[in-house]
């Protein structure tokens, strides 16, 4: 490892206090008090000196020269890490002041580099309820103001955050527009399945962060990928304020996609005999189908929402038809400009 003149031993003493973080959670501090680090191929580069001014133009160029990811001392963390957390707090507090779209970003920017921090500790009660609280205010702020909503979407599909933490924001923001303009549901129903969609992929944070970068998964991998919506129900259950029937939606949130890969394979796709599959489960799965397909992937292109849609015609159109025409409109009225 190579890190600008320090001897073996420090050397080896400060890789293990290094903690890889999102470059831009680095805007929450002014200064760092150690260095920090970016992985360069197989060794270690200072990427910046103690005390070094931090800046949205250092961010912005060292995520484009560099990667998204940047390796801090355990003490800078827990200092990035509070003060994500008191921001965000803060925020949550005071959506309903000032300006909604702004206040929006800013709170789902907030939301994502604490949802990484949640990952890497899912068991931290403490970590989970204030997302848990955070996001619930989120919701509150889109039901109340439909006009960022579509504005809102777009812009976390534009960050740089990995796709692991802006799926949920995504397919979650996607869902509440979509069944409040279905007008079947109540404030507190559409809430209770915004924060279910949201936390539905809580199960991610056991697969390693380079297993969502492979084109192809051995055997292995793919158990674990297909034990994470499993997963996220035992991380949540006792935890979170979701009742049984949120849990099992969490736990089968990817029945859709399970009915896709049966018709591609040519086998008549059959449900569990404990699965829902009531409308809640089919749109709360629909968006995150449509949502993950239509964005690209580090392995694969997206595709087009006519593509998308077409696949979950074969899937859904014929139990719930209604639901699916309403989709197709709205989706095709969302994307427009």
């Amino acid at each position: 490892m190579n890190f600008n003149g320090y001897t073996p031993i420090q050397m080896n003493r400060l890789s293990l206090k290094l903690k890889p973080i999102f470059i831009g959670q680095l805007i929450t501090v002014s200064t760092l008090k150690h260095p920090a680090f970016h992985y360069n191929h197989d060794h270690f580069e200072m990427a910046m000196k103690p005390s070094t001014g931090i800046t949205h133009n250092f961010i912005s160029q060292f995520a484009q020269q560099n990667s998204s990811q940047i390796f801090v001392h355990e003490e800078d963390f827990k200092e990035i890490h509070q003060n994500i957390k008191t921001e965000l707090t803060k925020l949550t507090r005071s959506l309903s002041v000032g300006d909604p779209k702004r206040n929006a970003i800013k709170h789902t920017n907030l939301l994502s580099m604490q949802l990484e921090n949640v990952y890497k500790d899912p068991f931290n009660d403490e970590l989970l309820t204030n997302q848990f609280q955070s996001s619930k205010n989120l919701g509150s702020l889109l039901l109340n103001n439909k006009d960022i909503q579509k504005d809102l979407f777009h812009n976390i599909r534009k960050s740089n955050y990995h796709y692991t933490l802006t799926q949920p924001l995504l397919s979650s923001v996607l869902l509440l527009s979509f069944i409040q303009s279905l007008k079947i549901f109540t404030e507190k129903e559409i809430e209770a399945l915004f924060l279910t969609s949201y936390f539905k992929d809580i199960g991610m944070s056991f697969i390693p962060r380079e297993k969502f970068e492979l084109a192809h998964l051995n055997d292995f991998d793919k158990h674990l990928f297909s034990n994470h919506a499993q997963n996220s129900m035992q991380i949540l259950d006792g935890r979170l304020p979701f009742n049984s029937s949120q849990l099992n939606l969490i736990q089968n949130h990817h029945f859709l996609n399970y009915k896709i890969q049966s018709l591609a394979a040519g086998i008549k796709p059959t449900a569990e005999p404990e699965m829902i599959t009531g409308v809640e489960s089919v749109l709360l799965s629909s968006l995150d189908v449509l949502v993950a397909m239509t964005s690209k992937r580090p392995y694969r292109d997206a595709v087009s929402s006519f593509k998308a849609l077409e696949l979950l015609k074969g899937v859904v159109s014929d139990e719930f038809p209604h639901e699916f025409r309403a989709l197709v409109m709205f989706i095709k009225k969302f994307n427009s400009k």
